[in-house]
């Protein structure tokens, strides 16, 4: 009778711990970072053909919402996701503004200038004060030579506002990425304009 107590009591305390050191279940948030600003009056458009190259992302960044601790680490939230992947929302910003706000004229097949652009940091930086930072580098290129080739690193504030902290990273996020691609942007259009190396110059 003592064993089978005991047994009784051994499976009790074995379900008892089973239940107690079980994590509560994950249930991650997903976050889309679509700038908030108002909406820009397109440009006049531009005499530019452009090709909208690769566009892509550091390996680790993916779906997980990332975070740097130091120069030499970064982590990763468990419950907080972005929608798609970082390198989606920056492709969708620069056709945004290449081809719909400075009206580039789009080239998909033949010669034209080529356009490729990396993010290598889409994350929220855990400094006194809070900010985020995006870095990303971009060459344009035609068929012979780089006609140009720079990196750019962009750090701004947290947001204020009502929100959560992880909303505010979002949003503020998404409003450096539309600055960067801006400045992207503005950089491609005056490149272009320039004359190419050995070109005559333009009779008055």
């Amino acid at each position: 009778m003592r064993l089978l107590l005991w047994g009784v009591l051994c499976c009790a305390l074995q379900a008892s711990c089973a239940l107690t050191s079980k994590a509560d279940a994950l249930s991650p948030r997903y976050f889309n970072p679509q700038s908030v600003g108002g909406v820009r009056s397109e440009a006049a458009p531009q005499p530019f053909e452009l090709r909208l190259g690769q566009v892509s992302s550091a390996s680790h960044l993916d779906e997980r919402i990332s975070y740097r601790i130091s120069a030499a680490e970064v982590g990763f939230y468990d419950d907080r996701r972005w929608t798609e992947v970082p390198e989606a929302f920056l492709r969708r910003a620069l056709e945004r503004e290449l081809f719909e706000q400075r009206r580039l004229t789009r080239v998909v097949a033949g010669a034209a200038p080529v356009l490729d652009v990396e993010l290598t940091a889409f994350e929220e930086v855990r400094q006194r004060p809070e900010k985020v930072r995006v870095t990303l580098t971009f060459g344009l290129r035609d068929e012979r030579r780089s006609l140009l080739q720079r990196s750019l690193e962009l750090e701004a504030p947290l947001q204020s506002g009502t929100e959560d902290e992880a909303q505010r990273v979002a949003q503020t996020l998404a409003t450096t990425l539309a600055l960067a691609v801006r400045t992207i942007g503005a950089e491609v259009v005056q490149r272009l304009a320039e004359p190419a190396p050995g070109a005559s110059p333009a009779a008055p």
